[in-house]
C-alpha cells in the first residue's frame, strides 16, 4: 500500500472514532430533547377544552331535548339551523347537544359499546327511543362534532381528527362515568348533558354530564 493510502486510511479510522465519541444517542420518543421540537398532540385540544371550557360550553349550547323532537317533528335536519352542528360545516353528520332526564330501563353494561336505555321525561313522541352510552367504545363522534370551537380544518389528517374524538371518551369515562355504578341504576332517575349523532334507531347520547338520583 502507498503512503498516501495509509494516511488516508488512517485519517478514515480517525474520523469515525471521533464521531463515534462524539454522537449522541437518543432513546425513541425523546428526540425533542435534543432538537428542540416537540412533536403536535391532536389530544391536547381536547384536554385543554374538557379542564377549561366543556362545563360552560355544554349547558349554554343544550336544548331540552324534549322540546327538540317536538320541534323536529320526525326531521331533525329540518331544526339543524337553530340547533345543530354538522361534522364539516354545513354538511356531513348532524349531532346536537340536549339535555333532559328521565327514568332508566334498562342497564347494558357488559357489553363493549354499553348504554343504558332510559324513559325520557315529557317526551312528546313515542317512536323516540333514547339512550345514554357508558362505553367502553362509544359509537359517532357527537360529542366532538358538536364543538364549534374545534374544527377539522386544524388538523392534518383524518387520524388526528380522530384521536381527538377518542380523547374525549377517555375523559367522559373517567370523568362522568367511572363515578357511576352501573350496576345500580336500573329504575333511577337521571339528570344529563350530552350529545347525539342523528342515525336510524334510539337516540343514542353520549353523556357530558351525568347525575344518577
Amino acid at each position: 500500500m502507498s503512503k498516501a493510502r495509509v494516511i488516508i486510511a488512517g485519517l478514515a479510522v480517525a474520523f469515525l472514532a471521533y464521531a463515534g465519541l462524539s454522537a449522541t444517542v437518543v432513546k425513541e420518543g425523546q428526540e425533542a430533547t435534543l432538537t428542540g421540537e416537540v412533536a403536535f398532540d391532536p389530544t391536547s385540544v381536547a384536554k385543554n377544552f374538557w379542564a377549561e371550557k366543556s362545563k360552560a360550553y355544554f349547558e349554554k349550547n343544550a336544548v331540552d331535548l324534549a322540546t327538540l323532537i317536538k320541534e323536529a317533528d320526525g326531521d331533525f335536519a329540518s331544526v339543524a339551523s337553530k340547533y345543530g352542528y354538522y361534522s364539516m360545516g354545513d354538511k356531513g353528520e348532524l349531532s346536537f347537544i340536549v339535555k333532559g332526564s328521565g327514568k332508566v330501563t334498562e342497564v347494558k353494561n357488559k357489553l363493549r359499546s354499553g348504554y343504558f336505555s332510559f324513559d325520557l321525561n315529557d317526551n312528546p313522541s313515542e317512536e323516540v327511543k333514547t339512550r345514554i352510552q357508558i362505553g367502553p367504545v362509544f359509537k359517532g363522534s357527537a360529542v366532538r362534532d358538536s364543538i364549534s370551537l374545534i374544527s377539522y380544518d386544524d388538523y392534518t389528517n383524518q387520524i388526528e381528527w380522530a384521536q381527538v374524538s377518542v380523547a374525549f371518551h377517555e375523559l367522559i369515562t373517567r370523568d362522568v362515568l367511572s363515578k357511576i355504578n352501573m350496576d345500580e341504576i336500573n329504575g333511577k332517575d337521571i339528570d344529563f348533558i350530552g350529545c347525539f349523532t342523528v342515525k336510524p334507531g334510539p337516540l343514542q347520547i353520549t353523556p357530558v354530564e351525568l347525575t344518577v338520583k
